[in-house]
């Protein structure tokens, strides 16, 4: 049996912008979303199983909870603008998305 040799590679040359290659802002944009929704993932389990963290989030919508979070300040603003009365409600919501917030305002301001 033959054996290859295996080596590691590095790219030395810097990225443009940092990010790499065209097109990378949606890619990047992407991957940093995806990891602020696993935190905002991890914060509502935690408001299932913790009764303060529950009231913390659903009632007071503390912001010093969000930062323990590290969320952003537009997602920080999201949540706080969500107009929720229960952990169900506010799932729900944050499963929709704030595309689903903008959409839902611009409806009510056409009615």
């Amino acid at each position: 049996m033959s054996t290859l040799k295996q080596s590691m590679v590095m790219d030395v040359t810097p990225w443009p912008n940092g990010r790499g290659f065209s097109g990378a802002d949606a890619w990047w944009n992407y991957v940093l979303g995806k990891e602020e929704r696993r935190r905002i993932d991890q914060l509502l389990g935690m408001a299932l199983l913790d009764p303060d963290i529950h009231d913390r989030l659903v009632e007071h919508r503390d912001r010093t909870l969000f930062d323990a979070f590290q969320l952003s300040v537009e997602t920080q603003a999201w949540l706080t603008a969500i107009p929720a009365r229960t952990l169900p409600e506010f799932a729900q919501a944050v499963v929709a998305g704030p595309q689903a917030a903008k959409r839902r305002m611009t409806t009510q301001e056409a009615a």
